[in-house]
């Protein structure tokens, strides 16, 4: 059965992880960290998506990317092959060097995006590197400087406080609690689920607990208000017209959007979201059925 495409929708944030195969090192030398780096900014000017955090582990990396038009499968499919291209060149290597599929979660809550930036760049500390916060191959630095070359820090900081040197600060005090204190992003996400479970950022041997933090992040839940505002922001479409009834295309495009993601990401019910957009239940099943399909097709 052939895998499904994952969902894309240009300002689509997904933390993406890539492990080498039988978590073998995908980084022998720096040089190659160095590599990899060159490909990002290669593949940023050419498809058109924003790196939002990076690190880059000896053995596995994780990114934050908010995509544009193009969608994640290509980009990672372009960043993956011509690295794998360039390690079996350099060390005489045959076969794999990633372990199977990268793993990228969606990010839908704005609130959780800095928490889930400071566990990226908490890595290098949960491993003992010596450099620990100044680890070269993190974008920490840049979100503390408030500028950088292959990250662009504004972009999130600018969510905290327009002020960057308030933002800054915020965002050394958010990090300084997800340090001492790795649950509280836990807490968040339980407050906006229905699950009573708890869960450690700190990475073990099984890697057990991250991926407890990344299916965490799948339950972090946006409100229906915080998604029509994503809606409006994306398009230009009024909001008297997104909740109404019109129907130029542009508009029912929006709409069906809003349906869609309302849906797919569980931000409330369908029958709730009939009485909110004053559709009937069948309809709005339908219109998400049709949308997802769209999307198989990509």
């Amino acid at each position: 059965m052939p895998r499904k495409q994952r969902v894309h929708f240009a300002g689509a944030i997904y933390h993406v992880i890539a492990r080498g195969n039988n978590r073998e090192n995908i980084f022998k030398k720096e040089e190659d960290k160095r590599e990899y780096a060159d490909l990002l900014a290669k593949y940023k000017d050419r498809l058109g998506f924003d790196l939002l955090a990076y690190v880059l582990m000896d053995n596995h990396f994780h990114l934050l990317i908010q995509v544009d038009q193009s969608p994640l499968m290509k980009i990672m499919q372009g960043l993956q092959q011509t690295y794998t291209q360039y390690f079996n060149r350099k060390y005489h290597h045959v076969g794999h060097v990633f372990q199977q599929r990268y793993k990228a979660f969606l990010c839908g809550n704005d609130a959780y995006l800095i928490t889930l930036i400071c566990y990226i760049h908490q890595n290098p500390c949960r491993a003992n590197i010596d450099e620990g916060l100044d680890y070269t191959w993190s974008s920490h630095r840049d979100y503390i400087k408030g500028w950088g070359s292959l990250v662009n820090p504004q972009l999130v900081l600018k969510l905290l406080n327009e002020d960057t040197e308030k933002a800054i600060q915020l965002y050394k005090e958010t990090f300084a609690k997800v340090q001492e204190y790795p649950i509280p992003s836990a807490q968040l996400i339980e407050k906006n689920s229905s699950t009573e479970k708890s869960f450690s950022l700190e990475e073990n041997k099984s890697g057990e607990n991250e991926n407890k933090f990344d299916q965490a992040l799948l339950t972090t839940k946006m409100s229906l208000e915080d998604l029509v505002t994503q809606i409006l922001n994306e398009t230009d479409v009024s909001r008297g017209l997104l909740l109404g009834s019109c129907r130029i295309r542009s508009v029912a495009a929006a709409r069906n959007q809003l349906i869609y993601r309302a849906v797919k990401f569980g931000v409330c019910t369908r029958t709730e979201l009939s009485r909110f957009l004053q559709l009937d239940p069948a309809r709005i099943t339908r219109i998400y059925q049709e949308t997802d399909s769209a999307f198989s097709r990509q």
